[in-house]
């Protein structure tokens, strides 16, 4: 009988040199990288993507708190009285600039200072608003009286209602108190 000392064609294992084992580490290396690479990638969108709901939800929170402002004005048969101090519900022009400092040129509703805790001090509340940090609030501001200009009456005898001006700013808060959104309505009624 007849000996083989080497099965057909198979290398010895003095003559392997590991090629393959070194080929295969290497193409797991990138498969890994390319791995972790995705996770990082759906990470950072599941982060966006939670601040863009958050931003809605504090977007739609002001604008509950606007809505709730303008019903409030449709509701009131006569003028209703301005305050400093907003304790009538309808401030004066600029009045919500009290303790601000107004020399830099900015509106009293862009500055720093104008957070959360200052709204919820000088804000009214609309009803109740789920799933938020704080619940929004809205300032309404008497703001212009027109009594001239474009009116049906004109030319016809009779005399020109007066037209006032209320301008509505409303903030709401996210789930995150860090997350707001501040909204603007002008509001034209004219009273009895």
């Amino acid at each position: 009988m007849k000996k083989l000392n080497n099965r057909a064609g198979l290398p010895r294992i003095q003559q392997q040199q590991g090629a393959i084992l070194v080929f295969c580490l290497i193409f797991l290396t990138v498969l890994t990288m390319m791995g972790v690479s995705g996770m990082e990638s759906t990470t950072l969108e599941e982060r966006m993507s939670a601040n863009m709901v958050d931003k809605e939800r504090a977007f739609n929170a002001a604008d509950t708190a606007l809505q709730a402002a303008e019903a409030w004005l449709i509701l009131q048969d006569t003028l209703p009285i301005t305050s400093t101090d907003g304790s009538t519900t309808v401030w004066g022009e600029d009045d919500p600039d009290l303790g601000l400092d107004t020399a830099d040129g900015m509106y009293w509703w862009e500055h720093a200072n104008v957070t959360a805790a200052w709204w919820t001090a000088n804000g009214d509340a609309p009803a109740n608003v789920p799933v938020v940090a704080t619940q929004p609030r809205y300032l309404i501001e008497e703001y212009k009286t027109v009594d001239t200009g474009q009116s049906i009456a004109v030319g016809g005898g009779e005399t020109t209602v007066p037209r006032i001006f209320h301008r509505i700013t409303a903030a709401g808060w996210g789930i995150a108190n860090t997350t707001s959104a501040v909204v603007q309505a002008t509001f034209v009624q004219t009273y009895d």
